[in-house]
C-alpha cells in the first residue's frame, strides 16, 4: 500500500523519562561478505553488531539475543519478527543514537572480506518495568480488505493518553497519524474514539501498489505523555517518510512504564 488515503467530503526531539544515559566509545561490529550479502549489507549489519556490543559495554548483557534480533530486523525488514514475539518485555535498554567513528574492510585469518564499523553511542538502561495497568483496545481492523475498500477502527484507552501510529509495508514505513488531517490529541481514559477522527473522512481507503496480494503492518504507540515523533520526511504526495531504524529509536527511548504498542497486520487483496 503506498499511503492510506483520507478521503474527504470536502476539498481538500525525543523525550526520554526515568531512565539511566551511559556514553559508550569505539563499540565494534564485523560483517563478512559472503553468499548473497552485498558490501551495503554487510555495512548494515555490522553497524547492528557494533549497537549489540555497545550494549554490551553499557551493562546490557541480558537478554542480548533480542538486540541482536532487533537490530538484525532493522536491516533484513523484518518487522514481524519483532513486533509479534516476546522481546519487548525482555529488552531492557537500547541504544539511543550512534555516530559513525569508522568504516573499514579487510580480510580476516580465514581469507574472508568483511566489513567492520565502530560507533560511539549512547545506551539508554530502564529503571522501571511495563505498566499491566495501561493497555488499549483496538477493534474493527480486518485482517483482509479488497483494493478501493475503506477502512475504520476505534481505540479505547484505560489511561489518558497520546498516539502515533506508523504503516509498514515492503521496505517502507511512514508515519499515518497524526497527520495533516488529523492532528494529535489527548485519549481520554475508557473513551472509544473512531478512527477517522474527523467526521469530514469518509474512511482510510485501502490501495495496493502491485498485483499481488499486499501485507500492511500497523503499529500504534500509546504514550503517556506526548512524545511526538519528528524524524520524517514529507514526499511530494504528502507522505511522512521514515524508517525502521527511527521508528525503534523513538520507540525504545521511552521507558516501559510510559508506553504501550500493538501491531496489526492486515491483506490488501
Amino acid at each position: 500500500m503506498k499511503k492510506i488515503l483520507l478521503i474527504l467530503l470536502l476539498p481538500i526531539g525525543l523525550f526520554t523519562n526515568a531512565q539511566e544515559i551511559t556514553k559508550v566509545e569505539n563499540a565494534v561490529g564485523r560483517q563478512v561478505i559472503a553468499g548473497s550479502i552485498s558490501e551495503d549489507e554487510a555495512r548494515a549489519k555490522a553497524i547492528a553488531q557494533a549497537k549489540v556490543d555497545a550494549l554490551r559495554k553499557a551493562g546490557v548483557t541480558e537478554h542480548i539475543q533480542s538486540y541482536e534480533m532487533l537490530y538484525k530486523s532493522e536491516v533484513g525488514n523484518k518487522f514481524d519478527e519483532v513486533f509479534m514475539s516476546d522481546m519487548f518485555s525482555e529488552i531492557r535498554g537500547a541504544v539511543r543514537k550512534y555516530n559513525i567513528v569508522k568504516i573499514d574492510k579487510g580480510i580476516d585469518e580465514f581469507k574472508n572480506f568483511y566489513v567492520e564499523a565502530i560507533i560511539d553511542a549512547e545506551v539508554i538502561q530502564y529503571t522501571t518495568a511495563k505498566d499491566p495497568a495501561f493497555q488499549v483496545s483496538i477493534d474493527g481492523i480486518k485482517q483482509g480488505y479488497q483494493s478501493g475498500e475503506r477502512m475504520r477502527y476505534t481505540v479505547t484507552p484505560t489511561q489518558d493518553c497520546y498516539l502515533n501510529i506508523f504503516n509498514l509495508y515492503e521496505n517502507n514505513a511512514s508515519l499515518i497519524y497524526p497527520n495533516q488531517f488529523e492532528k494529535s490529541r489527548l485519549f481520554k481514559a475508557g473513551e472509544k474514539v473512531t478512527f477517522p477522527l474527523s467526521e469530514l473522512i469518509d474512511g482510510y481507503t485501502l490501495e495496493k501498489s502491485a498485483k499481488e496480494p499486499e501485507t500492511n503492518k500497523l503499529v500504534f504507540v500509546f504514550t503517556k505523555d506526548n512524545i511526538p515523533f519528528i524524524k520524517y520526511k514529507l514526499n511530494q504526495e504528502g507522505d511522512q517518510l521514515t524508517t525502521f531504524e527511527d521508528i525503534s529509536a523513538w520507540l525504545f527511548s521511552i521507558s516501559p512504564d510510559r508506553r504501550v504498542n500493538y501491531f496489526i497486520q492486515f491483506v490488501i487483496y
